[in-house]
């Protein structure tokens, strides 16, 4: 467990399909969804984020989107009863979330965060391509909040050069830092700001410019972005040493056990051998899931549904007929 560090962060939108879209085409992420309304984005099979569609209700208070920075804690109950008495205000709390239990907090200055009770959510990378590898608050007075997040997360802070302080945790291990800014910089708001690494800023600028996005904010060592609705975000440069890190890191991947594509193997070989042609039907009806879940299907290459969407529906549903038509086989009568 990961206690009081950053763990997670996702994105609530005014348009969940656009967003989708941009982040796909910025950060090379697709999705998952179980319900249709939240989707979990990820990259080469890693976990990196969530995404949402912003509520009437908050849309029409003129709530701007905005990427949300998750802490993990041991104990949510104590985690918002030190809030309390430290100034925080809390916005939300909601214990009965599939992946743990959530509460969001604002702080003394009102910069909002959430912290989580669990043990699914584990998102932030080690400088890895196109995941979430650092947050940082961006705030007018580190004094006024200082003994806010000492308190409820047991943080120490390290006083860098141009009044940033970074976050040690309970370990001593440095996980995020808080940057004093002036609001000709950072605007009139406080804020957690999430940082994705990418190989290339000066490509992902371009991405980004292209697909409906702003540059917010550029000096020699920071990077401020914004997709069409206004989330902004920062990007980092990853170096060589961090990129050699992580295709290590995916070869150690690539050498573990692949158990469903044994189990697939042996549902083939099991498929010759008794004539059951009914096995082949899963595997289209199991292609199907998978293709709906990543909006990309494959026949020979990959067809993407939001480049080729008239040939990539006509692939899945040629997917379900093979399906139906398998399993007829074996009805009575047939």
């Amino acid at each position: 467990m990961k206690e009081n560090n950053f763990v997670f962060a996702d994105l609530s939108t005014f348009d969940l399909k656009v967003a989708k879209d941009f982040y796909s085409d910025v950060f090379e992420w697709n999705y998952m969804s179980s319900d249709g309304i939240y989707y979990t984005a990820k990259y080469k099979n890693q976990e990196v984020s969530g995404l949402y569609e912003m509520p009437e209700k908050f849309k029409s208070m003129n709530m701007p989107s905005f990427w949300m920075s998750y802490i993990q804690v041991t104990n949510i109950d104590e985690t918002i009863d030190k809030s309390k008495k430290l100034g925080g205000i809390i916005e939300l709390i909601d214990k009965e979330q599939a992946i743990g239990k959530i509460a969001l907090i604002r702080d003394p200055l009102g910069a909002g965060f959430t912290i989580y009770e669990g043990d699914l959510l584990n998102a932030r990378r080690n400088a890895q391509v196109n995941t979430l590898i650092w947050n940082e608050l961006f705030i007018s007075d580190f004094l006024k909040v200082k003994e806010f997040y000492e308190g409820i997360f047991n943080w120490n802070f390290e006083e860098d050069e141009n009044d940033r302080f970074f976050i040690k945790n309970g370990k001593g291990l440095i996980i995020g830092a808080i940057q004093e800014l002036d609001a000709k910089i950072k605007g009139d708001k406080e804020y957690w700001s999430t940082f994705f690494g990418v190989r290339s800023i000066d490509i992902v600028k371009d991405k980004v410019i292209k697909n409906g996005g702003e540059l917010i904010y550029e000096d020699v060592s920071t990077t401020v972005l914004s997709d069409p609705f206004g989330a902004f975000f920062h990007v980092s440069q990853v170096d060589k040493t961090s990129n050699s890190k992580e295709q290590k890191e995916n070869t150690v991947r690539k050498g573990k056990m692949k158990w469903k594509a044994i189990l697939g193997i042996i549902l083939i070989l099991s498929s010759f051998i008794t004539g059951w042609n009914w096995i082949w039907g899963f595997f289209f009806l199991f292609w199907v899931v998978l293709d709906i879940r990543s909006e990309v299907t494959h026949l020979l290459e990959p067809i993407s549904k939001k480049e080729n969407p008239l040939l990539y529906w006509f692939i899945v549903s040629l997917w379900i007929f093979i399906s139906v038509y398998s399993f007829s086989q074996y009805l009575p009568g047939t």
